[in-house]
């Protein structure tokens, strides 16, 4: 099955009798995408590059800590897409929501590098938020099915 055709998945989340519109049918269609790995392995490598030379490659426990974040935030995205408010104030929503995965990253991050970790996390706000308001746009348009017209208002949100 091809992650990149909207038409393909949009089949087997139907087959799995979900609708358009429906948030479970939205998160399944964007579980097909991966968008959350995405944003995993994007985040994980930016960490990565700027720790690893001097604190060594990515622990086990930092790396399942930014997993969970960088679910949370995803998951989030999602639940709020349907909502008819601003991108930009449902992604600090969600951002807001994943306060405890993101406590707990701080927490393997700082017993990782001895680092304020509070001054890490605040650096990757702008990333995190930006994230969320990518998943945000593409749970809406995935929300009408694979005909989902981007920039249509007859289409957006109500």
């Amino acid at each position: 099955m091809s992650v990149d055709d909207g038409y393909d998945d949009d089949a087997h989340c139907k087959s799995l009798l979900m609708k358009p519109g429906d948030l479970v049918y939205v998160q399944c269609r964007l579980a097909m995408r991966k968008t959350y790995l995405q944003s995993y392995a994007s985040r994980k490598a930016t960490i990565a590059r700027a720790a690893a030379p001097t604190h060594g490659q990515v622990p086990e426990d930092v790396d399942r800590s930014l997993r969970n974040d960088a679910f949370c935030n995803y998951d989030e995205s999602v639940k709020l897409s349907i909502q008819p408010d601003a991108e930009d104030i449902l992604a600090v929503g969600a951002y807001d929501k994943c306060s405890a995965t993101r406590e707990q990253l701080q927490q393997d991050i700082s017993a990782w590098t001895g680092a304020n970790s509070v001054t890490f996390t605040q650096g990757e706000r702008a990333i995190v938020i930006a994230q969320n308001v990518e998943a945000i746009r593409e749970g809406r348009a995935v929300a009408r099915g694979p005909n989902y017209a981007a920039g249509d208002p007859a289409l957006a949100p109500q």
